[in-house]
């Protein structure tokens, strides 16, 4: 199975075919032959048994981002970390986990959210054999009701 089939099996079992796709859409920023896969979202969404393989917190108070980082096509893995800030300037330190499954390494970290909570999330990765460390930003606004 190739990587973006690989992708696109968690992603397809993560989200609900009864949430519109576009508000949980997946980001993808490239630094030279590295493509780094960032997803923000409400764990509540995720089905009870992908939750479960993967160790994951189903709540509607509880959001998550997955990162997925390519070389040339291929997935590797990489030191990921980071922050998440809110409007109100409260900090949501990250904590990734490592998932392997199969050819596809996926950082995950889950973290509270409160309803309409935009979170403002600078990610720093750097791939394995790599010196350097690429930053993500972007945000995400939650809704728990």
């Amino acid at each position: 199975m190739t990587l973006s089939r690989r992708i696109a099996r968690f992603l397809s079992l993560a989200l609900l075919l009864s949430i519109p796709l576009s508000s949980f859409a997946e980001n993808v920023t490239k630094f030279g032959d590295y493509v780094i896969h960032h997803t923000a979202l409400p764990t509540d969404i995720l089905l009870p048994e992908v939750a479960r393989a993967y160790k994951i917190k189903r709540s509607k108070n509880r959001g998550m981002i997955n990162i997925v980082v390519q070389h040339k096509g291929k997935g590797i893995g990489a030191d990921v970390n980071g922050t998440g800030t809110n409007l109100n300037a409260q900090l949501k330190h990250l904590e990734f986990k490592e998932i392997k499954d199969g050819d596809v390494t996926y950082y995950i970290s889950s973290f509270r959210v409160t309803n309409k909570e935009t979170i403002n999330f600078k990610v720093n990765v750097q791939p394995a054999g790599s010196g350097k460390t690429h930053t993500i930003k972007f945000k995400k606004e939650f809704y728990t009701r």
